[in-house]
């Protein structure tokens, strides 16, 4: 059972505030999802192994003091949040670009956001929505940053 799209997203204004995700990644997560993303990959179950996003030692051989959160589930943080708000739209029209600027400790509380700043309106009727994305950690410090575009009808 899955979550229904919106067909029709709520307008935005420029200056709007796109909440996301907020609190740690575990290392419990971080195992499922290297997991899932490796089952898929291979076609069949598997469990990641040791690597710097699923094991404290690993991570430390690399100058880690922590397992890092993988630059794609950041990114599909930030995914998440705009097909929230946008829906079918952001799934059939949107775009995502998305820069790691600091590495993400496992555990560490991250705020996932986004701000509308643009709205055009397209020669095929649809509204623009151009926004600045991010990820950040608790003192507002930028770890993940990036933009996003999707057009709603």
């Amino acid at each position: 059972m899955g979550t229904k799209l919106l067909e029709t997203p709520a307008p935005l204004a420029v200056g709007d505030i796109l909440i996301g995700r907020e609190g740690p990644v575990t290392p419990k997560q971080l195992v499922d999802y290297g997991s899932g993303f490796l089952s898929s990959a291979i076609g069949r179950p598997v469990v990641v192994g040791a690597n710097i996003h699923t094991d404290v030692e690993a991570a430390k051989k690399s100058g880690l003091e922590a397992p890092i959160v993988d630059g794609m589930l950041s990114t599909n943080y930030l995914s998440n949040m705009m097909t929230r708000y946008f829906g079918r739209a952001y799934v059939e029209n949107g775009s995502l670009r998305t820069k790691f600027i600091k590495p993400i400790p496992a555990l560490m509380d991250i705020k996932v956001r986004g701000k509308v700043v643009r709205k055009t309106m397209q020669p095929t009727g649809a509204m623009r929505y151009t926004l600045d994305v991010w990820v950040e950690d608790p003192d507002g410090n930028m770890l993940v940053v990036g933009d996003a575009t999707v057009d709603t009808p």
